[in-house]
């Protein structure tokens, strides 16, 4: 036995040698090499505590404005990582000749995760099986703007819930209340409505918020603490058959892991009977586009955790923005009151016609977007063409970036947003008033890959392309403003809310460890 455990020992050191000769080699001979960028506080973890610390909304921004859209950075034991605004770098990557390059294995370690997670739904599928999975979405037409304007009653019947409630709450006066519990039961219970046909929350003044609630709130919190994690991921889904994947669940040392499982059954637990109308449609779909009933069901996974946290964040952060500059909201407030003269509940159309609700929504959702960056990773070599060179290191300018396949890529979407080269000097002030006029040529020229109004917020391509959930959340923040603002006034509460950059954009009170959002709620006459 112990000369197997010799052999053992000696092939694994051989393996961690060539491992590291290799990686020192690659070091040597980066094409990135010439590329600008800051010094790494660390051999060891690089840049990475910087790009993902919680606070780290300056490392970003005062990257690209010192180096440019172009950025070398450091990752794990000097890995090479290219940190990317550039407009046709962007569009090359995620709509380009390339995209394919990009588009199936950046993820892998969060496809896998996904796929633990929540089955094989939409968030956890690449190529032909997610292409598949999004034509039957779009056949049933849950995402469309018809489909907005038929279940427009629904939205409203949620809302004034919600409005009914909070005005038992505030007949006293001026309460705090945290905005944040109470905008993600809303976002749950209309995606929950509107989207799967099922009700998550009664929004009754006494009731709990309900188990879907608890969970949903759940899942960026366990998940994010996972990221170092997930680089195993890939490798652990491949030991065994896929039944052993479940079996592995129970056994890995990780209580986040076994939190998420749990958490997720509670999200499925009537997932056959909200996605039974998509069942009936795929029995009769064309063979070659038939998707399996798991595949349908995991969508489930797929609108709670797609949906809710982008709408909980959007609508927490215009809530606070909006309470920071009164005249805005009273701006906001004269409009939406204006609208509702001839009756309580408008249209859809009539809805998205509001002017500065719409500039107030897109600014918000432009200068603070709930996702951050996100990353992208090659399968083999490629070229990334630049609309605006960078200066090398040697003094040359650079036009285009030779990429090694394995090479991580960082897409610096909440940069971008603020490039004053493209929205110009106040591009990293809250303006939305420049929603209310036409935009200016070096927005529209930049043919950033984005599917809401030249932002990146929300991105288009590969797969995330169309982002298909993107009528719903926008007709959902608008008819939570609507009638909220119509009865009540926003104030900050006597706490500072600081944001921390987390997979999605998170409110915590200043020097708390907890989400939440106080905001000073007060009730209007009449």
């Amino acid at each position: 036995m112990a000369p197997l455990v010799h052999v053992a020992v000696a092939s694994l050191t051989l393996v961690l040698v060539k491992t590291l000769v290799e990686l020192l080699s690659e070091r040597l001979r980066s094409p990135l090499e010439n590329l600008p960028g800051p010094p790494p506080l660390s051999w060891l973890r690089g840049h990475m505590d910087q790009l993902f610390h919680p606070q780290g909304w300056d490392f970003h921004l005062k990257t690209v404005a010192a180096f440019g859209t172009a950025v070398r950075l450091r990752g794990f034991l000097g890995e090479d990582v290219l940190y990317l605004t550039d407009p046709a770098g962007l569009r090359t990557i995620l709509t380009g000749e390339h995209g394919d390059i990009y588009e199936e294995p950046p993820m892998i370690t969060i496809i896998e995760k996904n796929k633990l997670l929540w089955g094989p739904g939409l968030l956890s599928s690449t190529g032909m099986a997610h292409k598949k999975q999004r034509r039957v979405l779009d056949a049933n037409a849950v995402f469309s703007v018809q489909r907005m304007r038929t279940v427009m009653p629904i939205f409203w019947d949620v809302t004034r819930r919600l409005e009914d409630t909070m005005v038992n709450l505030l007949q006293c006066g001026s309460t705090e209340l945290d905005m944040l519990i109470w905008m993600s039961r809303v976002s749950l219970e209309l995606i929950g409505q509107a989207g799967i046909g099922v009700s998550f929350d009664t929004l009754s003044e006494t009731s709990l918020p309900s188990e879907h609630v608890l969970t949903a709130k759940q899942l960026i919190p366990l998940s994010f603490p996972l990221q170092g994690f997930m680089r195993l991921v890939p490798s652990i889904v491949k030991i065994g058959p896929p039944k052993f994947c479940g079996f592995q669940d129970g056994i890995v040392p990780y209580p986040n892991i076994r939190k998420l499982r749990e958490n997720n059954g509670a999200c499925e637990g009537t997932g056959r009977d909200i996605i039974s109308v998509l069942i009936q449609q795929n029995k009769g779909a064309d063979p070659m586009d038939k998707v399996s009933d798991d595949e349908l069901i995991s969508q489930t996974g797929t609108l709670i955790f797609g949906g809710h946290e982008t709408t909980l964040v959007a609508l927490s952060r215009i809530l606070h923005v909006l309470s920071l500059r009164p005249k805005s909201q009273e701006r906001l407030r004269l409009e939406v009151m204006g609208a509702r003269v001839e009756r309580r509940d408008i249209s859809y159309d009539d809805l998205m016609k509001l002017p500065y609700l719409d500039a107030v929504c897109k600014e918000t959702l432009r200068l603070y977007a709930p996702v951050t960056q996100l990353h992208r990773v090659p399968r083999r070599n490629s070229i990334i063409p630049l609309s605006r060179p960078v200066l090398g290191r040697d003094g040359q300018m650079i036009d285009c970036i030779q990429v090694q396949a394995g090479t991580m890529v960082v897409l610096g979407t909440a940069a971008v947003n603020r490039d004053p080269a493209i929205w110009g000097l106040d591009a990293d002030q809250w303006v939305p008033e420049r929603w209310l006029q036409p935009l200016p040529e070096t927005v529209v020229d930049a043919y950033l890959p984005g599917v809401l109004s030249h932002m990146m917020t929300f991105m288009g391509g590969g797969r995330s392309e169309s982002c298909i959930g993107i009528k719903l959340a926008e007709v959902e923040i608008k008819a939570v403003l609507y009638v909220l603002l119509s009865r009540m006034k926003f104030g900050p509460s006597g706490a500072p809310i600081t944001w921390d950059m987390h997979n999605f954009a998170t409110p915590t009170v200043q020097g708390g460890n907890k989400p939440s959002m106080p905001l000073k709620v007060t009730l209007l006459s009449g």
